[in-house]
C-alpha cells in the first residue's frame, strides 16, 4: 500500500520534469547550419558581391581564405585573411601596415564574410548558446537562441551580442538582433529576404534596422519591429553570388 502511494506522489513530479524541460540550444542551431548548407560551404568556394566591391572565401578541410578585391584610385587592392593572418596586397605587391589599420581592414573583411555565411562558424569552441524562449513572428513559430562569446577564442568583438529567431518547422533563420562595441555601441534587428540555394549553400539578404529607444532589449526586438517601431537604415544585399563545391 505504501508503495503505490509513494508512486502516485512520485509521477506527478516526474511529468512535470518532463514537460517543463527546456529546448536544447546547441541542437536547434545544430539544425540551423545544417538547413542553411553550412556542412557543405566547408568545402568550396563562394563569391559575391557587397555594395560594389567583390568578395570571395575558399574553404577547404580547415584551412581558409577570405579575400576583397577592390580599386582605390588607379590601385587594384587585394585584402587576404587566411590561417596565418591578414595581408594588403597593391598591385600584387604586399604591404607593410600599420598594426592598427591592419586590425580595422581585418575587422572590415571578416564581418562581411562572416554576416554573409550565417550560421556559419556559430558551431565553435568560444560559442556558448542559451535558448531564451518559442516566440510568434508575424503568426510564425520561432526558437529564440541567444548565442555569446567567450573572451578566449572568441575575436576582438567578443563582447557582441546575437539572438537568433529560427523556424520551427524548416529551422531558417528568418531574423536576428545583435547589439555591437566599435567606434560606438548600437543595437540592430535583420530580416531576411531573397533567400538562394546555390549548389546547397543558403544566401539571403537582410533588411537591417535600429531601434529608437536607445538600449532595447535584444529578445524584445521582433515585438518592437511587428509594431512597427523599428527604423529601417539599409539593405544588406549579396549580389553575383556564385559557391561551387571543391
Amino acid at each position: 500500500m505504501r508503495k503505490n502511494v509513494l508512486l502516485l506522489l512520485i509521477t506527478p513530479i516526474i511529468l512535470v520534469s518532463c514537460l517543463s524541460k527546456e529546448p536544447d540550444a546547441r541542437s536547434i542551431m545544430n539544425k540551423a547550419m545544417k538547413a542553411h548548407g553550412t556542412d557543405v560551404a566547408a568545402q568550396g568556394i563562394l563569391s559575391f558581391d557587397f555594395r560594389g566591391i567583390n568578395y570571395s572565401v575558399e574553404r577547404d578541410k580547415g584551412t581558409y581564405t577570405y579575400e576583397r578585391h577592390l580599386m582605390i584610385g588607379t590601385d587594384t587592392i587585394v585584402d587576404r585573411l587566411d590561417n596565418d593572418g591578414f595581408y594588403r596586397f597593391s598591385n600584387g605587391i604586399k604591404l607593410q601596415l600599420a598594426d592598427s589599420m591592419a586590425t580595422r581592414y581585418k575587422a572590415s573583411l571578416n564581418s562581411v564574410i562572416y554576416f554573409a555565411q550565417l550560421p556559419y562558424s556559430l558551431d565553435g569552441d568560444a560559442i556558448d548558446l542559451r535558448y531564451l524562449s518559442q516566440d510568434t513572428v508575424k503568426g510564425k513559430a520561432y526558437h529564440e537562441i541567444e548565442v555569446t562569446f567567450k573572451e578566449e577564442g572568441g575575436g576582438e568583438d567578443h563582447e557582441d551580442v546575437f539572438v537568433y529567431w529560427i523556424n520551427v518547422k524548416d529551422s531558417r533563420i528568418d531574423y536576428l538582433a545583435y547589439s555591437y562595441c566599435e567606434e560606438e555601441c548600437g543595437y540592430r534587428f535583420r530580416e531576411s529576404e531573397n533567400r538562394r540555394n546555390f549548389n546547397g549553400v543558403i544566401l539571403q539578404d537582410y533588411n537591417n534596422y535600429k531601434s529608437q529607444k536607445g538600449d532595447p532589449d535584444l529578445s524584445k526586438m521582433d515585438d518592437l519591429f511587428e509594431e512597427g517601431k523599428l527604423l529601417k537604415l539599409s539593405d544588406v544585399d549579396s549580389k553575383r553570388a556564385i559557391f561551387e563545391k571543391k
